[in-house]
């Protein structure tokens, strides 16, 4: 009786911890991304809400405002897109400042953050970007060399978003 017990607690533990933790990826986070120009780090914020069914998405970095629409999407079995949901483990946006636009992707983590990658029109490379829920700690994979400019205007050859 006890095995059995010690058993199904087990089996339950390893459930919760392969269980992404809030998968829903409205909310406030606090961003980190790597500038593909110069591989220098860069600091903002992001907003993420449910606009009917889609996501509106506002980054706040280096004091450029970038909006952006997404559509959510699941992992499984099979993967969907689609109409956004508390459920969503994905998230694909496209988004754009005064100056131009650009695309991105985002996959819930384990740890409860959103890891992405993006690329910016005309761009020749893909970056990458973190969010992490503002106040809760921070596990990111830092860049090769030191902070670099934050994110240029969509203007220059580097915009993000």
């Amino acid at each position: 009786m006890i095995r059995h017990r010690f058993y199904t607690l087990g089996v339950f533990l390893s459930l919760v911890a392969s269980t992404p933790a809030l998968a829903d990826p409205v909310g406030t986070y606090d961003v980190t991304g790597i500038n593909p120009d110069d591989d220098g780090e860069y600091h903002g914020t992001v907003v993420v809400s449910r606009a009917g069914e889609t996501y509106a998405v506002i980054w706040t970095i280096a004091g450029t405002q970038s909006n952006g629409v997404g559509i959510g999407g699941k992992r499984g079995s099979k993967e969907t897109t689609g109409v956004a949901s508390v459920d969503d483990d994905m998230i694909s946006i496209g988004y754009g400042n005064e100056s131009g636009f650009g695309i991105s992707q985002y996959d819930l983590q384990p740890d409860g953050s959103w890891k992405g990658h993006w690329a910016y029109a005309d761009g020749e490379k893909i970056s990458t970007e973190t969010w992490v829920r503002s106040g809760a700690a921070r596990s990111l994979e830092r860049p090769k060399a030191p902070t670099g400019e934050a994110m240029k205007p969509m203007s220059s050859p580097a915009a993000r978003p």
